[in-house]
């Protein structure tokens, strides 16, 4: 009885960590996916989706050398886009034409880095043709999200960052917003 016991002990701990190693696995595919269907994008510039049933494609890469960021973000951003990367308001203007490049991310995952962006930074846009926009970073903000309306047409070209805050929160679903802007730099 003692060895069916210690064997089902044994298969319940074996299932559960092969429950806890599934998970990273499956978020380390999903980038190796996206970095693949960036690839093919790159390459005549048609939107590829990372995996059949995906409901999103690659559209933009965002890089941010000060803290070695390099994320390829996603058309849409509804939650099931937001679990695999940034995503890429669809009303929002694309990098290079009058409007703002709204972009949004998990403060724990993907947006972790905006904790270490300072005012004058530069953040590097590039799109599916290989053309690359650079923002010079101008305001860091703090808004409620009940109060708060990104503005979606703006007289320049911008981008602007949006994640949860604060960053180290526990519980997720607060009203708070980390709004960080940048303006195209020409030239």
């Amino acid at each position: 009885m003692k060895r069916f016991i210690f064997v089902g002990i044994l298969l319940l701990g074996l299932a559960n960590l092969g429950y806890g190693a599934w998970i990273p696995a499956k978020a380390w595919l999903s980038q190796v996916l996206l970095a693949n269907a960036w690839q093919r994008s790159m390459q005549n510039g048609q939107a590829y989706k990372p995996w059949p049933w995906a409901d999103t494609w690659p559209v933009l890469k965002l890089t941010h050398k000060n803290t070695d960021t390099d994320l390829v973000v996603l058309q849409g951003d509804t939650g099931q886009a937001l679990a695999f990367g940034p995503g890429l308001t669809a009303q929002s203007a694309m990098p290079g034409k009058t409007g703002n490049t709204i972009v949004s991310a998990h403060r724990d995952t993907h947006f972790d880095f905006l904790q270490q962006v300072e005012a004058g930074d530069t953040i590097e846009l590039q799109d599916r043709l290989g053309n690359f926009y650079q923002y010079k970073l101008i305001a860091m903000d703090i808004a409620d999200s009940n109060t708060t309306r990104l503005q979606i047409n703006t007289p320049d070209d911008r981008i602007t960052l949006v994640t949860c805050y604060p960053f180290n929160q526990i519980n997720a679903g607060g009203s708070l917003r980390y709004i960080v802007t940048g303006v195209r730099l020409h030239g």
